[in-house]
């Protein structure tokens, strides 16, 4: 929901103006800028909760500095038990929480964020994100100028980046070097999954005076999603992208047949002559050359540019249920489906939520996941074999406690990527392979005319679990 640059050296000051301007996006309500002590802080703000003096970065406090990217869903608990000023900004209580507690401060929080506190000397950075990873931040340097960001595309170049990992570090704002001083606790929980998603849902529902956009492909997790929604927000606004015979909109037709939605905007499909520009709109926004990121991530990218086009800010959406209960495979159970689920859910700050994150934040959508919320991961986290796949089907927990928020058609619905239920990725593949070349090699040439980092960094176009099959995929390959 917002954006973030912090420069250190002799040249920050000069940089700091053009390196969050090409943050805007993420957050076009309005821009601070912040220069001291060497130090230059660049915050770009989406405004969802309080007003603009509430929510003015960057956060000060006997010298610190803060700023804060994301959504904290417990703020006015927090408020009341620690006696914090009182504010209608959700993201004000993460200063004066971690002067109280310093990185224990992340044992409190119920939301998903990314954040750096600057100690009143400038010379560390104490940087947060929440247990997925689902708000980005980078570490680097480039020509003697440390650097933290939201997004690369902030700065020219980099001699070299890091992703900060999830929990708290500590960045030696000199060097750029960082410790990580605490990670996030794993959770359990007694709470039965369908009411833990309903919580979920509704403490990610903005209020009531807000619109809310809701992404429908018909699958199985944004229809339960969808469901959940309609009970509790009848003015929701539900997107769905492709043409008519697409099986998403089928399928996401059938929804909204069953649950009587009013409120439901069909997104077609680009013409095939405006791929090229959306296919390096979208590896741009992505900062990706990996041919899934790409297709799925114009998917979301169209998505989103209809919901800001309706006057959407958020948007509810299925992401985290195919890696936390057991979407992409059908395994055996004497295959290493524990390793693989384990890896897929490590991977998501850097494959599908990156996708989703970037691809939304282009258009200045906030996107929020109900199935990554804490409760719901416990849960998850505590299923065995049996309860994530069988001998038919996967997702079995899952459908069972949601059997009757839909009808039989789509509670046992195969998965079926955005990208190909919607018909995106045919238009894509077809688009990257009409020069003979793969579709990396046309990526990167794409990618090339866009930034000028080190192409062979992984973060621009590895995914660890699939590459194998998305390097010999065809345009409906699963």
């Amino acid at each position: 929901m917002c954006g973030l640059v912090l420069l250190v050296g002799e040249k920050s000051q000069g940089l700091i103006s053009e390196c969050t301007e090409r943050l805007r996006h993420r957050g076009p309500d309005s821009t601070s800028i912040s220069i001291g002590n060497g130090v230059s802080l660049g915050f770009q703000r989406l405004s969802i909760n309080g007003d603009a003096v509430q929510g003015h970065q960057p956060f000060e406090e006997q010298g610190w500095s803060a700023v804060v990217n994301g959504e904290v869903y417990n703020y006015l608990d927090l408020i009341t038990r620690y006696e914090l000023p009182k504010s209608g900004c959700d993201t004000s209580v993460m200063l004066p929480l971690f002067l109280l507690m310093k990185e224990d401060v992340i044992d409190e929080l119920d939301g998903f964020y990314a954040a750096a506190i600057l100690n009143p000397e400038r010379t560390e950075a104490f940087c947060f994100r929440d247990l997925i990873g689902k708000k980005p931040l980078f570490v680097g340097s480039f020509k003697g100028t440390v650097f933290i960001t939201s997004e690369l595309k902030a700065l020219p170049e980099a001699d070299w980046f890091k992703a900060l990992p999830k929990g708290v570090s500590k960045v030696d704002l000199i060097s750029g070097k960082f410790e990580l001083l605490k990670e996030h606790h794993q959770e359990s929980t007694d709470t039965p999954l369908n009411e833990a998603l309903i919580e979920s849902v509704l403490k990610r529902l903005p209020a009531d005076d807000q619109p809310l956009g809701v992404f429908l492909s018909g699958g199985l997790d944004s229809s339960i999603i969808a469901s959940i929604t309609s009970r509790f927000r009848e003015d929701a606004h539900y997107f769905i992208l492709g043409n008519k015979d697409s099986s998403d909109s089928v399928a996401a037709q059938t929804v909204v047949d069953y649950l009587d939605l009013k409120n439901v905007s069909y997104v077609p499909l680009p013409h095939e002559h405006e791929i090229p520009q959306l296919v390096s709109e979208t590896v741009y926004a992505t900062e990706s050359y990996n041919p899934s990121v790409i297709s799925n991530g114009l998917s979301t990218f169209l998505l989103a540019k209809a919901a800001r086009k309706a006057g959407i800010r958020v948007a509810l959406t299925g992401e985290g249920a195919d890696e936390l209960f057991g979407g992409y495979h059908q395994f055996s159970e004497k295959e290493p489906w524990q390793e693989t689920r384990k890896q897929l859910i490590n991977d998501m700050q850097f494959t599908e939520l990156r996708r989703l994150d970037l691809s939304c934040m282009a258009s200045s959508i906030e996107p929020r996941c109900p199935f990554l919320d804490r409760k719901v991961r416990a849960y998850s986290n505590q299923l065995d074999y049996c309860q994530l796949y069988n001998t038919k089907t996967n997702k079995v927990a899952l459908r069972q406690s949601f059997s009757d928020y839909l009808p039989d058609e789509i509670l046992h619905r195969q998965k079926t990527s955005c990208d190909v239920g919607s018909g995106v990725r045919g238009m894509v593949v077809r688009y990257l392979h009409q020069n003979g070349r793969s579709e990396r090699e046309e990526l990167l040439e794409i990618w090339n005319t866009h930034f000028n980092f080190e192409s062979t960094n992984n973060y621009f176009h590895s995914y660890p679990v699939f590459d194998a099959a998305i390097d010999v995929r065809g345009e409906s390959h699963r």
